[in-house]
């Protein structure tokens, strides 16, 4: 007998709640090309840790195919969607916008888990980067659509600046 499966919608949410200030922003899923770079700038940010090479021509070669210059201006736009609009609306603080986009940015590369080791550690502390491990194992699960950034933000990220925009 063959196995039937339900459909995806019926159970897998692919949006990030985060509350804020009593209010819950829902980050929409990204593309898959801006979750496959949050994925390769997660892994080079590891590497880079660990005093590996990083091959940054080859992100940022990456990131110029994937985030053009008439997009958004910062990755942390262009992974949050509209829920980047709200927070400025809002008036949520530079800080908390930048924590949110953190989260958000490893939830995309790393997964929920990590997501949320990183969320609960505050603005002041810096969660455990994702393993190679953990990162690899999500490396097959790319998230659903967004809007799209410059490429500044990605080189940053790449180099593993915490989120400074220019």
């Amino acid at each position: 007998m063959a196995a039937t499966f339900k459909d995806l919608d019926e159970f897998f949410d692919p949006t990030l709640k985060l509350p804020v200030s009593g209010k819950t922003y829902v980050v929409p899923p990204p593309s898959a090309e801006v979750g496959l770079l949050c994925q390769r700038l997660m892994q080079a940010s590891i590497a880079a840790q660990a005093g590996q090479a990083v091959d940054e021509d080859g992100l940022n070669e990456l990131a110029q195919l994937v985030l053009d210059d008439e997009q958004e201006k910062d990755l942390y736009q262009t992974i949050l969607g509209t829920v980047w609009d709200e927070l400025l609306a809002d008036k949520v603080s530079w800080p908390a916008i930048q924590h949110v986009g953190q989260t958000a940015l490893i939830w995309v590369a790393a997964g929920l888990e990590a997501a949320a080791k990183h969320w609960e550690s505050g603005p002041e502390g810096e969660a455990e980067a994702p393993t190679t491990e953990a990162t690899a194992a999500k490396s097959t699960r790319p998230r659903g659509s967004a809007t799209g950034t410059k490429t500044t933000a990605s080189r940053r990220t790449a180099a593993g600046s915490r989120g400074k925009t220019s």
